[in-house]
């Protein structure tokens, strides 16, 4: 087995009744990597070397910044700069004796290089990337062996357009081939009449603000726009270059 097995946050999150189980679950765990950042971690030599050399991208280092744990960031960064002096030091001193405008473009490519590295890598993204996997399996994996799990997912708003592909593609990974093309199929139909829900939902709120049907009823749409907007984005893994 390639990833392993997450079935009770899956089941859980299949049972809270979200608009997409996987939304639920990466939101819950980029919680957890953000408290993990911030907490006694940052005094584990290991988790300092990798921050030290991978950082974070701008949407988790503004969310670690809008904690009220200002001393495990500052900690952080304080040693995550000086790594990054470090790496510039070379080019730093070519350029502050610059004397030749000729040779600044080829500092200033290595420059960009030393920063490309630098902001290259995030290391929650990554980890929410993992997470997402060992999830997607999970939940593939447990449609194949669970006919309780499976009867739960079609009852199910089914997953976001965000996640649909990757959980397609994981079929090929957690089932038998007699299995996979069943499953595609059932999360495809899914998929299909989420979107028929949702357009039709999102339409009859569009008429709700014409004047001739103001007095009817909204049929629980008036929210209809939002969960437009979380179905076709849902939960996304921020871009791991900064």
């Amino acid at each position: 087995m390639k990833y392993k097995l997450e079935t009770i946050p899956v089941w859980d999150a299949l049972h809270a009744g979200p608009d997409c189980p996987f939304c639920l679950l990466l939101k819950q765990a980029e919680r957890r990597y953000i408290d993990f950042y911030l907490g006694s971690s940052v005094m584990n030599p290991e988790t300092r070397v990798k921050v030290n050399t991978t950082g974070f991208c701008p949407d988790h280092y503004a969310m670690l910044a809008a904690e009220p744990r200002p001393q495990g960031l500052a900690l952080i960064s304080h040693t995550h700069l000086l790594e990054t002096r470090k790496a510039l030091q070379s080019v730093q001193e070519s350029l502050k004796g610059l004397d030749k405008p000729r040779k600044a473009k080829k500092l200033i490519e290595q420059v960009r290089q030393v920063l490309g590295i630098r902001d290259s890598g995030c290391l929650i993204c990554e980890s929410l990337d993992m997470t997402f996997k060992r999830y997607a399996f999970t939940y593939v994996y447990l449609w194949g062996s669970d006919p309780e799990f499976r009867e739960a997912v079609a009852g199910s708003k089914g997953i976001c357009l965000h996640h649909y592909p990757e959980v397609l593609a994981m079929a090929s990974e957690a089932l038998d081939a007699p299995q996979q093309a069943e499953f595609i199929r059932s999360i495809a139909a899914l998929m299909e009449s989420r979107l028929d829900t949702i357009t039709d939902d999102v339409h009859w709120m569009t008429q709700m603000y014409k004047s001739e049907n103001r007095d009817k009823d909204w049929r629980g749409c008036q929210d209809a726009h939002k969960r437009s907007i979380g179905c076709e984005t849902g939960f996304r893994i921020p871009s791991k270059g900064k």
